[in-house]
């Protein structure tokens, strides 16, 4: 718990944090075990926090591919500037601008895998709606949405608007949590 200290301290400042402590392992584990790494040349990563999953997803990640972050929390963002690889690209912005400033900044039109870590309990359903549609927009044919979030409350929405959806159980986690699985 030590090492969240800045999580612990931006959770109480922050609306958008919406967690004290990062991922476990375990989690982070099962998460990007539904990413086909050899595949991946485009991710996309909302709500990194510290970047605990950053760090998995760049350390598996091919030397050509790529990936964009989305982080809201300007404290957050300063730390993840510390990430010294040439493949990550770092955004001070919200994940429901990802579309726009990928096109914009990077020509980018389409992404591989969006791996999500935003806490969407704590965001209105029309907000919510419109991010999981973008990311939906953004994805590739047969491109995953990948989401962790303490309640299944989002999961209609991705049943909505995804193919094929599923839920996968992180009972090593306090609290447990649900990862969501949308496929393009």
């Amino acid at each position: 718990m030590v090492r969240d200290k800045i999580l612990i301290s931006e959770f109480f400042k922050d609306k958008n944090i919406g967690a004290v402590a990062s991922a476990s392992d375990h989690v982070v584990r099962k998460m990007l075990n539904k990413v086909d790494f050899a595949k991946a040349d485009v991710l996309v990563e909302f709500g990194p926090g510290k970047g605990v999953i950053t760090k998995q997803i760049l350390a598996k990640m091919n030397k050509n591919a790529v990936l964009y972050v989305f982080e809201t929390n300007e404290q957050l963002t300063q730390g993840l500037n510390k990430i010294n690889d040439s493949r990550l690209s770092i955004f001070n912005e919200d994940a429901e601008k990802a579309m726009t400033v990928l096109k914009e900044k990077c020509n980018t039109k389409s992404v591989d895998y969006i791996i999500s870590s935003i806490p969407f309990t704590f965001i209105d359903i029309k907000k919510r709606k419109r991010i999981i549609f973008n990311a939906h927009a953004l994805l590739r044919e047969n491109g995953k949405f990948i989401t962790y979030q303490y309640s299944w409350l989002i999961y209609n929405i991705l049943n909505e608007q995804f193919s094929k959806s599923s839920v996968k159980f992180g009972l090593l986690n306090i609290p447990p949590t649900f990862i969501l699985i949308g496929l393009k």
